[in-house]
């Protein structure tokens, strides 16, 4: 069996996560490994999702902004890795040494916080406004 720390759930609606956002991050939760890394690409998200690779894409830059995912490259693609707060574990053992490192590599500045929006509403859609010529 194994395990999630449930810590961050009470933050997730200050979040203001996009609905591709938290469609993304419910494939990658299902999809983790253990300690968080996500070995899928996004085209393969997009397909277990149904949804379009724009989409997820557009979701995948939502987490990565708010540190829900963390993201390493070299210039071939990318890998996903969920923050340390939010992976699932093996076992409440391996869980509680992982948040202790993450707690200390957050305070040095080695890891990011889970990072909420800075702004207090959110801003409109962008889109095309609903203007008429006089």
């Amino acid at each position: 069996m194994e395990i999630t720390p449930s810590g961050v759930l009470g933050m997730i609606p200050r979040l203001k996560l996009t609905p591709s956002a938290t469609a993304v991050l419910g494939i990658m939760s299902e999809l983790q490994q253990p300690g968080g890394e996500v070995r899928h690409s996004q085209v393969e998200m997009a397909e277990h999702l149904g949804l379009a690779e724009s989409a997820v894409s557009r979701g995948m830059k939502c987490l990565v902004d708010r540190h829900l995912v963390l993201r390493s490259g070299d210039g071939r693609g990318h890998s996903y890795r969920l923050h340390p707060f939010i992976a699932k574990y093996r076992s409440q053992a391996e869980m509680e040494a992982a948040l202790h490192e993450a707690a200390l590599d957050v305070r040095e500045g080695r890891l990011p916080d889970i990072a909420a929006p800075l702004y207090r509403k959110q801003p409109p859609r962008a889109g095309r406004p609903n203007l008429v010529a006089v």
